[in-house]
């Protein structure tokens, strides 16, 4: 009996092997389309700007002109005297429009996820900005702050507030918050639909017995809300702050990098120096310096984010 129950249990563990293989082949196959598209559209790239970025190549002298340059596109990024403006730019511009958007879309999401009337009317408010594309929110707010028929110096001069017009995307004293609060307007959405959905993911009986004990609005917040909410709160900041990193479209609409390159980041110095330049190699470095620095950026930011937790 007991030869018989040993034949049957062998035979069971090689049906439930042969399954196993046949589900792992599926599988397989499931995500192979899912890793060819990584590998060709993500993982290559990646490696021919790493590199490219280490050779010396001048469309102007012909394709062919590729030869190794070894680190000579860094050691002549850092030899350019203007090298930290463009850091500081990039810092500047990366850090305000992820401050602004989280904080503000922070607020916006605290504020329709409490029973007011048209709820549902005022988010999809909110959300329009998302829809349009970043080079028409850009013609549409240069046409805005125009210095000579701008919208804006018009009605600000008739309600008394200045005395003349402002260029406010050329003048430096007025370009980077000028800029800033065009991205905030057009990146809140985002940060406010995860951070509404983080917060209506928070049971509503906690709050009930913090209010029977007494809480204010302000420890509600600090002690049920903002813990609940960390783990969004940490996606999306991450997120947003990668992406405004490499951002390109909306700076560039708003201002070509000026101007005298006050609002040049390095994702813009990059694409001017590959494709208004033609130095293609030089513009790869700047772009794997831009990414060496995010990847220190998030190794820091996760690791200080575990310690907290």
């Amino acid at each position: 009996m007991d030869r018989d129950h040993n034949q049957n249990s062998g035979r069971l563990r090689k049906l439930l092997t042969r399954a196993s293989r046949s589900q792992a082949v599926v599988g397989i196959a499931l995500l192979l389309p899912a890793f060819t598209f990584f590998a060709v559209f993500i993982i290559y790239p990646i490696l021919h700007a790493v590199w490219l970025s280490f050779q010396d190549l001048y469309l102007m002298r012909g394709i062919d002109s590729i030869e190794p340059y070894g680190f000579g596109n860094f050691r002549r990024f850092f030899a350019d005297p203007r090298w930290t403006l463009y850091v500081r730019n990039t810092v500047i511009w990366t850090f305000g429009s992820v401050v602004g958007e989280v904080g503000l879309g922070l607020l916006l999401a605290l504020l329709l996820n409490r029973r007011i009337p048209f709820r549902p009317v005022w988010r999809g408010i909110v959300i329009l900005p998302w829809l349009m594309p970043p080079v028409v929110v850009a013609i549409v707010w240069r046409w805005i702050l125009d210095g000579e028929w701008g919208i804006l110096n018009y009605v600000l001069m008739n309600l008394g507030i200045i005395q003349s017009r402002i260029s406010w995307l050329t003048n430096r004293s007025t370009m980077w918050i000028s800029i800033l609060v065009i991205s905030w307007w057009k990146s809140i959405p985002f940060s406010f639909v995860n951070l509404l959905a983080g917060l209506q993911m928070i049971p509503e009986e906690l709050y009930e017995a913090a209010i029977v004990d007494g809480a204010s609005l302000w420890h509600r917040f600090r002690m049920i809300t903002l813990p609940l909410l960390r783990p969004v709160l940490v996606v999306v900041t991450l997120l947003m702050t990668i992406w405004r990193s490499h951002d390109f479209n909306l700076l560039w609409a708003l201002t070509r990098g000026g101007p005298g390159g006050q609002s040049t980041t390095l994702a813009i110095l990059s694409y001017r120096v590959g494709f208004e330049f033609y130095r293609v190699a030089y513009g790869a470095s700047i772009g794997v310096l831009l990414m060496a620095f995010m990847l220190v950026f998030t190794g820091v930011y996760m690791r200080r984010i575990r310690l907290d937790i």
